[in-house]
């Protein structure tokens, strides 16, 4: 595998492209790219990662070799970097693709690529320090560390085949009760996969409790902005959750680790493609896979994502993605405790919303116009109205 990383995705080379795809079996070892054509490709999606889609010319034609590719790197602000760094969002989708996307039951892009730079030495002492530090110390410092990983050069990437064939989903415009049936099928092929596995031994898997105070604190952070920007949809009832948020939301993110799995961690409709055979709908994006309440990823999908008409149907549903549980073996999980876990996994999406709102940089027209519909949807569909946990 080649060892140059590119800075970005607009630094993609012909000759670059032309070693990947040798290495990668793609094309012959005598064969090569001659130019390239690229324009950017999901557009105010990609919050973490600058993402282009790249269609190749080669010096004569073969079966395997891709016309278009996908280049996904780091993004170049400052701000969403900061955090992707912070949380280890970029080594997460390069380790997944490596180790573990094989052998995953559900449609996944094929990946040609995928590759991150060691860290460097200031990194890793860095890590090293806050990894020991008091949880409590670490939220004071949030601020630097936040500004600190958003400088990081460490130079990761992806390289993915092109999805453009089959229909990208769409969180502003949502989805019917039949494709909300189809997302939630692919979900459970994706968590059954390595259902009551241990990933104890695999570093780069994060449990969604852990730094449970950072997590809190970045939250406290980011609650301003979400106060200002949704000052007109704040009604009494919502004061009162983010009150009680403010107090408990450290042993909330831990109480929603019972019953825990491998999660996408991002499961959404901009990272569904549905397609046209009418199989189950592809999943991409996984910067953010971990271990936690399999319930985060059926509300952060059915919340935020469904239409009107399809939210008269969210308990169905809930239903439904644990019927599809059971029929794929897992028999260790009850209908009381699915239940139980999602009115908890409701009340973590009420903590990270804020957390994604107040620190990721949405200047795209696109991601602001995604994040708002998103939070008022979830508002529609009772959000404001959770019964308080304790």
């Amino acid at each position: 595998m080649t060892t140059h990383i590119p800075e970005s995705a607009s630094a993609v080379s012909e000759d670059w492209l032309t070693e990947v795809l040798r290495d990668s079996g793609q094309i012959s070892s005598d064969n090569s790219v001659i130019s390239v054509e690229r324009d950017s490709h999901g557009a105010g999606l990609g919050y973490l990662s600058e993402i282009e889609r790249i269609r190749i010319s080669y010096l004569y034609e073969e079966p395997d070799a891709p016309e278009v590719v996908i280049a996904k790197f780091p993004t170049s602000s400052e701000k969403s970097r900061g955090l992707a760094t912070l949380f280890d969002s970029y080594s997460r989708e390069v380790l997944f693709y490596k180790e573990l996307a094989s052998s995953v039951d559900v449609a996944l892009p094929q990946c040609f690529w995928a590759d991150i730079a060691p860290e460097t030495f200031s990194e890793r002492v860095t890590g090293g320090i806050v990894k020991r530090l008091p949880e409590k110390i670490v939220v004071g410092l949030l601020d630097k560390l936040l500004a600190g990983a958003g400088t990081s050069s460490r130079r990761s990437g992806l390289l993915l085949e092109d999805l453009s064939d089959d229909r990208v989903g769409d969180q502003v415009e949502g989805c019917n009760l039949e494709e909300a049936q189809a997302a939630l099928r692919s979900l459970v092929k994706f968590q059954s996969t390595f259902w009551g596995r241990s990933f104890e031994d695999v570093p780069w898997i994060h449990n969604g409790a852990d730094q449970s105070q950072v997590q809190h604190g970045l939250f406290m952070k980011a609650l301003p902005t979400y106060m200002e920007v949704f000052k007109d949809d704040i009604d009494e009832q919502t004061s009162k959750q983010l009150d009680w948020l403010i107090d408990n939301g450290a042993a909330l993110l831990e109480a929603n680790n019972t019953h825990a799995t491998l999660n996408h961690g991002d499961f959404r409709l901009d990272n569904l493609f549905f397609r046209s055979n009418g199989e189950d709908p592809i999943l991409i994006d996984f910067q953010t896979v971990n271990v936690y309440n399999p319930m985060a990823d059926v509300a952060y999908f059915l919340l935020p994502n469904i239409d009107d008409e399809a939210q008269k149907s969210v308990e169905d549903l809930v239903r439904f993605y644990w019927d599809a549980l059971v029929d794929r073996g897992v028999s260790d999980y009850s209908w009381e405790d699915c239940q139980r876990d999602y009115e908890l996994a409701q009340w973590w999406l009420v903590h990270r919303g804020v957390i994604l709102i107040g620190l990721i940089d949405f200047s795209h027209p696109r991601g602001s116009l995604l994040v708002e519909t998103a939070v008022r949807r979830g508002l529609r569909a009772g959000l404001s109205s959770l019964p308080i946990p304790w």
